[in-house]
């Protein structure tokens, strides 16, 4: 597999990642960087491991694991 491809981008903004490429990334969130013209999509890996035994009180039916992809997306991209 070649490592360059050419993709567009439509009308609305989006671009469409050829499925090779899908096929190698594991994440499905991206912190999306300008360098100059070059734009950089790092993905964001998200180790729920580390927060286990964090919470102290039982949350109910909240699920915890969407929870903290959420704010921790959040966090990353407002960080500098």
């Amino acid at each position: 597999m070649d490592n360059e491809f050419i993709i567009t981008i439509d009308d609305r903004g989006r671009i469409t990642i050829p499925k090779e490429v899908r096929g190698l990334i594991r994440s499905k969130k991206f912190k999306l960087k300008i360098d100059g013209s070059k734009i950089i999509l790092d993905p964001i890996v998200i180790d729920i491991n580390k927060y286990y035994g964090i919470f102290r009180k039982d949350l109910g039916d909240i699920d915890i694991d969407n929870l903290l992809k959420d704010e921790l997306a959040e966090v990353l991209l407002n960080d500098e």
